[in-house]
């Protein structure tokens, strides 16, 4: 177990995606890694559960089989309008469904594997930075380390950077259900104020996820149940899964306070990845890939770091600039066209 005297080249707040792949990353390289998880592996996480194909080679790099996991082959794309009017695309490259509990899961055994130290269940309370070292307070413990990297997604814990701009919440919406619906395709289905999108996963499970305005949900007093018939049943597709696929859950997994808002990939000396940087605006889709980007993005820099090629003012210059490159033009544009059926693959 590590003490307050072990100083971490690393230390990571959060354990989703970014988090795990930058562990693996670091580690696989012989760096000494602290990744702190404020729940326990498997867990269920809103997600759309689906990869791009782009993300195929890095999840082997990290030593995740996924050729061999017979998992579902993603190779169209279908939409349909709030009345249910359709339209259908083969996609360039494909994907592949794996729900996150299963993901996340393996992520955290090859990060120990590997030799990241996993705190799980614990949470982190606030950071604070002395010369040229950061301590970290969590329930488990005090820690240093060399480098802090917040990866815990849109909500922020303890000190560490919340965007103060007001905007719309969405709330995001997640089933595993069992449904009549072809294994290669993944269709977004539209209703007022959102979106729902269905595709497979692993074994005979599809997952069934909606991102919904939060001012939509308010209307119905919160009742997430009487929000679908109203809405969502409007679209006659929606209407056919909702009322004949068997939910898989007692009840959906939720995430509420989404927001959209430009953040920052470097603040105040601690570095962000994945959501914790900049959540992807909707019907964008490829949220995962993104996630494991920003990972792969980090780590090429932080190499250079702790090998003393690099300054940290440098390392903060070129990650701030690999992550413009990589995301900030490119968001911009989909937040100024939202409506566009712009699945990044």
């Amino acid at each position: 177990m590590p003490t307050k005297e072990t100083i971490f080249d690393v230390v990571i707040v959060g354990g989703g995606l970014a988090g795990l792949s930058l562990s693996i990353l670091l580690a696989q390289k012989n760096y000494s890694v602290l990744l702190i998880e404020k729940k326990s592996y498997p867990y269920h996480k809103v997600c759309g559960e689906y990869i791009s194909n782009e993300s195929r080679d890095f999840l082997l790099r990290l030593g995740i089989p996924v050729n061999s996991m017979d998992l579902p082959q993603i190779q169209t794309v279908q939409l349909t309008g709030v009345k249910g009017q359709q339209v259908s695309e083969n996609m360039r490259l494909g994907g592949f469904g794996i729900s996150r509990y299963c993901l996340d899961q393996l992520l955290a055994e090859k990060a120990i594997a590997s030799g990241v130290h996993l705190l799980q269940a614990t949470t982190c309370h606030k950071y604070s930075r002395e010369s040229s070292l950061f301590e970290i307070a969590s329930s488990a413990g005090t820690f240093r380390s060399k480098v802090l990297v917040g990866s815990f997604g849109r909500h922020a814990s303890g000190n560490f950077f919340k965007s103060t701009k007001e905007s719309e919440n969405w709330i995001g919406v997640k089933y595993h259900i069992q449904y009549a619906f072809p294994d290669d395709c993944i269709a977004l289905h539209t209703f007022k104020d959102g979106y729902c999108g269905i595709s497979k996963i692993e074994g005979q499970q599809y997952c069934l996820c909606y991102l919904v305005r939060a001012s939509l949900l308010n209307s119905y007093h919160n009742n997430i149940q009487e929000m679908e018939k109203g809405e969502l049943y409007k679209n006659p597709v929606l209407h056919d899964i909702f009322s004949k696929a068997t939910f898989l859950f007692e009840k959906p997994v939720t995430v509420s306070n989404i927001t959209f808002d430009a953040k920052k990939p470097v603040v105040d000396d601690v570095f962000y990845l994945g959501d914790s940087a900049g959540a992807i605006a909707p019907l964008t889709g490829n949220g995962m890939s993104n996630a494991m980007r920003s990972a792969w993005l980090l780590s090429k820099e932080l190499a250079d770091f702790l090998e003393d090629k690099i300054s940290f003012t440098t390392l903060k210059h070129r990650y701030e600039k690999q992550w413009n490159l990589n995301f900030k033009i490119e968001s911009e544009a989909e937040n100024s066209c939202n409506t566009s059926f712009a699945i990044r693959i």
